[in-house]
């Protein structure tokens, strides 16, 4: 019987993956036939067209009659491209997996758990054929877990769980097969996984301990952002993943990414959320509009405006970028447009300004939304006008500066809306919250980056280099379940936390509440930092505004050593901060002399 289920099952599955090209006999209806003709054009149409959307692209509307035909668990693919990015693809639940004692190269990987199969099974190696025994089992198990749910299992044999890489659709030249997982403590049959209303039913019938978001379990309700830990074996993540990841259609083939490691443009994670997001820079970056980067703190604003400059025909010349947060009022039009020597003041210096910087090139602005309101007249005539200003003290010369704007931005709805207008095009970056998956390997990239940063400034030879920290699986699953605000600054910064705490290249878990992250944190020196071997000072050394710096000089009556120590920076950092904004050095206070006797 067991047998027969199988035999169905499989049958059913291959049915469903020729899709609506063929039929029991093999031979292709009548209002699905794609002549050889139009197949030839249409596979060099960026060379990674799956048959469906060649089909669908070619057919139009004769593929919408065909859906009728097909029941709805076949379609799991989007059918147009555009729905792939502006509708809404069909979704399940998935499980990542964020760390495996047996396995680290495969952190990232999903396992897909569509509804269609009520009943999974999760196990160690279950490309080996499960016996009948476990077999039997599992179904028992299944009509017993279903015996008070609306669902039922059907007598359909449950699937086994296997994970691969899942990515778009032609990235891989030879994409590798699902697998399962492999683990010395792991069983055969390990979880038992079912469907119910509410979400995913996980019933432990291993010898495993489990784990449900840091709670030791043996059944358990699991939705979208719970963690699933096997004991000293492997962290899973459960999330919500597409079907099928949306092809790439602007994002160039040469620049993609090594599984798991960070792109050209700097940019790491594996998710649906960040492979939307590279489409989206690459399709702002084939145009001239003025784009709007949306996002909030540190979920990497200058980076997507860097890719979009590296993309597009303008990278020829440097980007220009500056925060305009951080310019004094006094001298935002100065910065912005440029001034004549001695202009407005005497001794005031030539500037050629980030307008007339950009020329032929993109102008990055920070936080635009912060804008001075006297300037903003000002620059809205340059974006109207074509690029034509004046610089401060030479109004009656024409100067014109052919550039793109790209803003940045966390609240986009304190923006005038004249100045928001402005922009033709927004792109929204998703914050660390919406992309948890992607979080054991933006750690992995950092304590890597810190590691060879520390050899190359001490000059260590290849065979004398710092061990690279290695994460606790309970820390890990800490920093995924937490409700990041600044995201990858607030990453460094428990990083750090934890390397203050641990005693050697293990970080362990915070014990606690985990710490918020401030203003004006200093970063923790002591002796286990210096164990760890990696200074936790650069993982979270924040610039001070300069609001802050003058606060700090004031208060030190100009010596700069003194503020330089107040503000956890060096004086190099603060004579730099002094002389980008033109700050004022208070001068020093000195006792007067005591009149000779």
């Amino acid at each position: 019987m067991l047998g027969t289920v199988r035999e169905q099952c499989a049958s059913s599955a291959s049915s469903q993956a020729h899709g609506l090209l063929s039929t029991k006999k093999g031979r292709p209806e009548s209002s699905s036939v794609l002549h050889p003709d139009w197949v030839r054009p249409l596979s060099r149409w960026h060379g990674v067209c799956s048959m469906r959307n060649l089909a669908n692209t070619a057919l139009g509307d004769s593929v919408s009659m065909s859906k009728e035909r097909v029941p709805p668990s076949a379609r799991t693919a989007p059918n147009s491209l555009n729905e792939q990015f502006d509708g809404s693809p069909a979704e399940c639940l998935a499980l990542v997996i964020l760390w495996s004692a047996r396995e680290p190269h495969r952190v990232g990987e999903v396992a897909l758990l569509p509804e269609e199969c009520p009943v999974w099974m999760f196990g160690r190696d279950p490309d080996q054929p499960f016996g009948d025994e476990v077999q039997l089992r599992a179904l028992a198990a299944a009509e017993e877990v279903h015996s008070h749910s609306s669902r039922s299992p059907g007598g359909r044999a449950p699937r086994p769980v296997r994970f691969s890489r899942h990515r778009p659709e032609g990235l891989d030249p030879a994409p590798k097969p699902a697998q399962g997982i492999l683990g010395e403590s792991i069983s055969r049959l390990q979880l038992h996984l079912s469907y119910r209303e509410e979400g995913l039913f996980v019933h432990n019938v291993g010898r495993c301990e489990l784990m449900v978001s840091g709670q030791v379990t043996q059944a358990s309700l699991v939705t979208e952002g719970d963690t699933l830990y096997l004991r000293g074996q492997l962290l899973l993540l459960c999330t919500r993943r597409p079907l099928q990841m949306p092809m790439l259609r602007a994002y160039p083939h040469d620049r993609r990414p090594e599984f798991g490691e960070p792109d050209l443009d700097g940019m790491i994670g594996e998710s649906s959320a960040l492979w939307h997001l590279r489409e989206r820079l690459a399709v702002s970056a084939r145009s001239d509009q003025n784009v709007l980067v949306i996002g909030e703190s540190g979920s990497g604003k200058e980076l997507a405006a860097r890719a979009i400059h590296r993309l597009s025909h303008r990278s020829g010349k440097p980007l220009v970028a500056d925060n305009i947060s951080a310019i004094p009022p006094s001298l935002a039009a100065a910065l912005l447009f440029g001034n004549k020597r001695n202009f407005p003041n005497p001794g005031m210096e030539e500037r050629t300004g980030l307008i007339g910087a950009a020329d032929g090139s993109i102008l990055f602005l920070d936080e635009i939304g912060d804008m001075p309101e006297e300037v903003q007249p000002m620059f809205l005539r340059v974006a109207d006008r074509h690029g034509e200003y004046f610089r401060l003290g030479e109004e009656g010369r024409l100067r014109r500066s052919d550039f793109r704007l790209i803003g940045a931005t966390n609240r986009p709805e304190r923006m005038r809306y004249e100045l928001k207008r402005r922009f033709q095009r927004e792109v929204r970056i998703p914050s660390l919250n919406e992309r948890r998956e992607d979080i054991p390997l933006l750690i992995r990239h950092i304590l890597e980056t810190q590691a060879r940063q520390v050899d190359e400034h001490a000059g260590r030879r290849a065979n004398a280099r710092v061990p690279i920290p290695t994460l606790h699986p309970l820390l890990l699953d800490q920093l995924v379940r937490h409700h990041y605000v600044t995201n990858v600054s607030e990453v460094e910064f428990m990083l750090g936390h934890a390397m203050a705490e641990s005693t050697g290249d293990v970080l362990a878990p915070i014990r606690g509440p985990l710490p918020q992250q401030g203003r004006s944190v200093r970063t923790p020196t002591d002796q286990s930092v210096l164990t760890s071997r990696i200074p936790a000072r650069r993982l979270s050394a924040t610039i001070p505004s300069p609001e802050r710096a003058q606060q700090a000089l004031e208060e030190t009556h100009g010596n700069v050593v003194r503020a330089a120590a107040a503000l956890g920076i060096s004086r190099h950092q603060l004579n730099r901060i002094i002389r980008r904004h033109a700050l004022s050095k208070p001068r020093l206070l000195r006792s007067p002399k005591e009149p000779p006797t």
